[in-house]
């Protein structure tokens, strides 16, 4: 009879074991896993991008596998702000991201250690929102407007009402880093006016947005990278193959148009 009672409690107790190595298996293995995944991120070159239409040649070769047939481990942050893209290379988070000139010679004013890897067609649109029926500078007395915190979205704001300043009217510079949020603020008056980058600019005009046409900036997008981390001899030959992959890409887009791999920047 206790034989019997034994076998019962060993097949009752089969399954809660089975289950406890299983659940161990899977946590050495999703560790493995990790560390796996680490080592890849680690030896690959990292470079922070924005969803901006500058961005889009060093997007469409990750997407179009052109890194993978150069031979090259290529990993993109993809962040939302300029200021994410900042931290990030301040955190040593990525070799090299995307930013503007403006930014970078300020992260650059106590050192250099930052140098431009290339530059990119990043230009800035003051738009006014349809809402607020603004359609000149001098419209925008105690009008608030969404800028960076720094950078040349934040130099062209603050450039723009300079001189509304001077004779006392007050204009408000708010920050609103992410783009996406800055768009939709734009979009549903929340605030008066908005810098912004494409295609980000188009998305505003057709929902009734106006540019201001004094104020728009020239091509000043840059990827910057960390000199420290270019120093590497293996870093110097993963870039050299980074920039042929995004001249490819660069020809794709002059054959084909933006318009047709902009999906790439959702």
């Amino acid at each position: 009879m206790k034989s019997i009672f034994y076998v019962i409690i060993c097949l009752l107790l089969l399954p809660l074991t089975l289950c406890c190595q299983s659940e161990e298996e899977t946590r050495r293995l999703s560790k493995a896993e990790r560390e796996r995944l680490f080592r890849e991120d680690s030896a690959a070159l990292k470079i922070g991008v924005l969803p901006t239409e500058d961005c889009l040649p060093i997007i469409l070769a990750k997407e179009l596998g052109v890194y993978d047939t150069l031979g090259v481990s290529v990993h993109l942050r993809r962040y939302n702000a300029m200021s994410e893209c900042r931290i990030a290379l301040q955190d040593s988070l990525v070799e090299g991201a995307v930013i503007d000139s403006t930014l970078m010679s300020l992260l650059n004013k106590d050192g250099e250690w930052l140098h431009s890897g290339l530059s990119t067609d990043m230009t800035w649109q003051f738009l006014t929102a349809k809402k607020a029926r603004i359609s000149r500078l001098e419209q925008l007395t105690d009008k608030i407007i969404a800028a960076d915190s720094h950078g040349e979205s934040h130099r062209l704001a603050e450039q723009a009402i300079d001189s509304l300043l001077k004779k006392g009217q007050l204009v408000f510079v708010v920050q609103v880093e992410d783009l996406n949020i800055r768009l939709n603020m734009l979009n549903s008056g929340n605030v008066d006016a908005a810098l912004l980058p494409e295609p980000f600019a188009t998305k505003a005009r057709r929902q009734g947005a106006k540019v201001i046409d004094r104020v728009r900036s020239k091509p000043a997008g840059v990827l910057a990278m960390r000199t420290a981390a270019m120093r590497c001899e293996t870093r110097k030959q993963q870039y050299g193959l980074f920039l042929k992959a995004v001249a490819i890409a660069r020809d794709s887009i002059r054959q084909y148009g933006a318009t047709h791999y902009i999906k790439y920047l959702e």
